[in-house]
């Protein structure tokens, strides 16, 4: 479990919004208090139980002195039955059982006009980033999101969603490449020193992350020829970090976008 906080520590008589993403890998918890941002993190686990996510965000609460008043909560998942579970986790350790708990969705009021095919098919993160980077720059904008999947999601300057790309992620390409031949295995994901790999694991990084890098440059060109229109771009996800370095058009980071998107969506549906 890792911990991202300012120094000092929180204690808080206000309301407070808990917002959760729940994505393939990681559970983001983050617990919007009046002096700002505390973000936990927790492995995915589909087996987990209600009290188990429950007992782990008291006991997360009390290490860093976040008080258990006047809570609100929004959740958004990628993955299927884990929404309502964690929604039972929040009511259960408020001691709200009434607790009203927004799931994001696209017939929700997101700030976003959908210009998809299929906007129920899209996933509720993605929804997240979209409004959290467009409000955030208020311009045409291209989320990449390095997490399990590698994804591009672009906004226009009308606030229309138009849909992206989706590759897969540095872990997701470097865990199938292990199990995937005979001859390699996965390598640590330190990022290359160069895209000249001198023995087996540095010409795995060099795809790895060269190979990234390139693939969402492209797509980001190609969208913007297609879509006549210059993009900015906004980086998030558990690899953003890694993959800084490597994407060469200028960008801003904003590793916890998810949860920025997830705060705005509950401000914009409060009282729907």
């Amino acid at each position: 479990m890792a911990t991202e906080k300012p120094d000092e520590k929180y204690c808080h008589a206000g309301a407070m919004l808990i917002a959760a993403d729940i994505g393939n890998s990681t559970i983001k918890i983050g617990y919007f208090t009046d002096s700002g941002l505390i973000v936990q993190k927790l492995r995915t686990n589909m087996h987990a139980r209600a009290s188990e996510y429950s007992t782990a965000m008291n006991a997360f609460m009390a290490d860093n002195n976040i008080e258990k008043k006047n809570i609100n909560g929004i959740i958004s998942s990628v993955v299927d039955g884990l929404s309502e579970r964690m929604g039972s986790a929040l009511r259960g350790f408020s001691g709200d059982r009434d607790m009203a708990v927004l799931t994001v969705n696209h017939r929700m009021n997101t700030g976003l006009h959908f210009r998809i095919a299929e906007p129920g098919e899209l996933g509720a993160d993605r929804i997240a980033n979209a409004i959290g980077a467009y409000e955030i720059l208020n311009s045409p904008v291209a989320v990449l999101d390095f997490g399990t999947a590698t994804t591009v999601t672009v906004v226009n300057q009308d606030a229309e969603y138009l849909g992206g790309s989706i590759l897969p992620g540095i872990g997701l390409m470097n865990k199938m490449l292990g199990q995937g031949t005979s001859k390699l295995e996965q390598v640590s994901l330190e990022p290359p020193q160069s895209a000249l790999g001198k023995d087996t694991a540095a010409c795995i990084r060099s795809g790895l992350f060269f190979g990234t890098a390139g693939a969402v440059e492209r797509i980001i060109a190609e969208l913007e020829e297609e879509n006549h229109c210059g993009l900015s771009i906004v980086m998030t996800g558990g690899f953003s970090g890694a993959m800084d370095s490597f994407i060469g058009r200028p960008h801003v980071m904003h590793p916890h976008l998810t949860l920025e998107g997830l705060k705005i969506l509950y401000e914009k549906n409060r009282y729907a």
